[in-house]
């Protein structure tokens, strides 16, 4: 089954296509918080073009679904949900510092941190085998916990890192293969403007402690948006 995988939670738009077993055919990336819009069709025809794929070798769409600024993860989600409606094929998220944090699995704990918006990010903590312990919350920077290694992609992190569409792919795929079924589509919970997404991260929780890591295509802000119909 051939995986359209893309993030655009981060200054980072990403793009990959993976096979069945983990095989990359082909993947690109563009680093610019302003064009995520204008980047991901480029990025997701050159990697359909360099892998002599089309669309409708698709089987699969996965999403990294934030949390992240609300522009540029509104971006990446509503291309993937339109293009596997396009398709007639599902279309599954997974949460972007999830993402990022298989790919940096630690002797011990660790802490992923991403922009989230202004002056507050967003972070997870997980244990050296890359499970989720705490999070994911938005809290001010600075202000979050270091534990551990600190990886993201805002100031002051000991080492930088972004979602890595690929990555994406494989732990969707890994998901898929350990009998995980695909979610329903559902709203996330009501988490306040002001709040630091407690209701949700809540949520997300339990599902871990039911081994249920792959989320709707749904973008995970933490907050409601500032603004309000009149």
């Amino acid at each position: 089954m051939l995986v359209l995988a893309l993030d655009t939670s981060t200054a980072l738009t990403t793009v990959a296509l993976v096979a069945s077993g983990g095989d990359v055919l082909a993947e690109s990336s563009h680093l610019d918080a302003r064009r995520h819009a204008e980047m991901l069709p480029r990025l997701v025809r050159d990697v359909l073009a360099s892998s002599g794929s089309t669309p409708a070798d698709l089987g699969l769409l996965a999403v990294g679904v934030g949390p992240g600024p609300f522009t540029g993860l509104r971006v990446g989600v509503a291309f993937a949900r339109a293009a596997a409606h396009a398709r007639g094929i599902p279309v599954v998220g997974a949460m972007s510092l999830d993402v990022i944090a298989r790919a940096r699995q630690q002797e011990g704990p660790f802490t992923v941190v991403t922009r989230s918006r202004r002056v507050e990010v967003a972070w997870a903590a997980y244990d050296g085998s890359g499970r989720r312990i705490d999070g994911p919350l938005i809290q001010p920077d600075p202000g979050y916990p270091r534990r551990g290694l600190v990886v993201g992609d805002v100031e002051g992190v000991d080492v930088v890192a972004r979602p890595c569409a690929s990555d994406l792919a494989v732990l969707v795929q890994e998901r898929v293969a350990s009998g995980e079924s695909l979610p329903d589509d559902r709203e996330w919970p009501e988490d306040a403007a002001d709040g630091s997404g407690v209701p949700t991260a809540a949520l997300l929780a339990d599902l871990a402690s039911q081994e249920r890591w792959l989320l709707p295509a749904l973008p995970l802000y933490l907050r409601r948006p500032d603004a309000v119909p009149a």
